[in-house]
């Protein structure tokens, strides 16, 4: 690749951020949100909320310290979003699983790998933190994103025939989770 070509390729960067105080990234993540739901590459909403709901939601997110937001940006943009929710910490019941609650990726940065990036930075992250299981609960209308975690080593181990109504329908729940406890095999 020549430095011409290397100027052209956008710059992409994965993090754990602490807030949205930079109005452009509250705007960024909305932008995100509300298009990856309307391409149908999202977890946790059906049709895009109100933008000043999603705005609340994220900015209410960083005061719940079981919750950890990770952003996939390019070019300095957010264009991709994972929330984890972590049990709340019990001495009486120690977890060994986090929980990702939404994942999404804007539409036109799907493509050049802002998903796995942004997985496994989150995946790294949440196992450093001692949870070695990853859980995840998708409804079945959410093919592309189901098609994208088991892509990336994700396993389907069982589903929930009465998870939620959408549109009036009864839809499935699909339960999906990654391992990264190495056990001895038998």
């Amino acid at each position: 690749m020549d430095h011409l070509t290397s100027n052209l390729l956008p710059k992409i960067q994965v993090e754990q951020i602490t807030n949205l105080d930079n109005e452009d990234d509250l705007h960024s993540v909305s932008e995100t949100l509300e298009a990856a739901i309307l391409a149908g590459y999202h977890c946790k909403w059906i049709k895009p909320p109100p933008r000043h709901f999603i705005e609340s939601y994220f900015k209410g997110a960083f005061l719940v310290p079981e919750k950890k937001i990770f952003v996939s940006r390019m070019d300095g943009n957010i264009v991709g979003i994972c929330e984890v929710n972590f049990p709340p910490k019990q001495e009486n019941s120690p977890h060994i699983s986090a929980h990702i609650n939404i994942f999404a990726v804007a539409p036109y940065a799907i493509n050049i790998g802002i998903g796995p990036r942004l997985l496994t930075k989150t995946e790294q992250t949440v196992t450093q933190l001692g949870y070695p299981i990853i859980n995840i609960i998708l409804d079945e209308t959410q093919t592309k994103l189901f098609q994208f975690y088991t892509k990336n080593g994700y396993h389907h181990w069982a589903t929930h025939p009465y998870y939620q109504r959408i549109n009036g329908q009864i839809v499935k729940g699909l339960l999906l989770y990654k391992s990264f406890l190495n056990l001895p095999s038998s």
